[in-house]
């Protein structure tokens, strides 16, 4: 679903899941999503469904930090197979992608939601879905009395304003000048302040 709603507009996306808008890559990419539903306490896979088809039609990612500053760790796996420079490189973009939320979990002393992945099909856009999941994490940012924060698409921007994030700054990741002719990765970092459920 990725490629369908990204396209081949984030550096970042293409460095970290290669090849995912192939077979091979879309199941490399899957199995990778398994693996940290599997391993990562912090994180809570969600999808909706179209009730009339069965089929999926939105995704989201939350992470829900509580007490818990998770080590900050570089991307790894066979992902790249030989091509050393291209891991190192999504690395890279990983390592800056990050930085903002970092530096949020550790002033949050480990207390904070982040919307990690929110994707939805092409054509099922402006129906819903994607509200329906970003709803979920800020209840739960609610709940908790939390923070929660998103790098943002120009896409997504309006709906999650629409839900209480606020634009902060406007992110560009820095490429070292071996890299200078590559894709640099821009999101839009939002927070949505604490306040508690009503």
């Amino acid at each position: 679903m990725q490629i369908d709603a990204f396209g081949h507009e984030h550096p970042y996306i293409e460095a970290a899941f290669p090849a995912h808008e192939t077979p091979s890559g879309r199941a490399a990419g899957g199995e990778r999503m398994l693996a940290i539903k599997n391993s990562d306490p912090t994180a809570t896979f969600l999808k909706v469904v179209d009730t009339e088809t069965g089929e999926m039609i939105a995704q989201a990612k939350w992470n829900i930090f509580q007490d818990n500053i998770p080590p900050e760790l570089d991307l790894d796996g066979d992902f790249w197979g030989d091509d050393l420079e291209e891991k190192e490189y999504a690395q890279h973009l990983c390592r800056e992608y990050l930085i903002p939320r970092r530096k949020a979990i550790r002033e949050s002393g480990g207390n904070l939601v982040s919307l990690d992945l929110l994707t939805v099909d092409p054509k099922h856009q402006r129906r819903g879905a994607g509200r329906m999941l970003v709803q979920w994490g800020t209840k739960k940012a609610d709940e908790l009395g939390f923070t929660a924060v998103v790098e943002a698409s120009d896409y997504g921007r309006d709906l999650y304003e629409s839900e209480g994030f606020q634009e902060i700054e406007r992110w560009e990741s820095r490429l070292p000048e071996k890299w200078a002719h590559r894709g640099k990765q821009k999101f839009i970092w939002m927070v949505r302040p604490a306040k508690k459920a009503e």
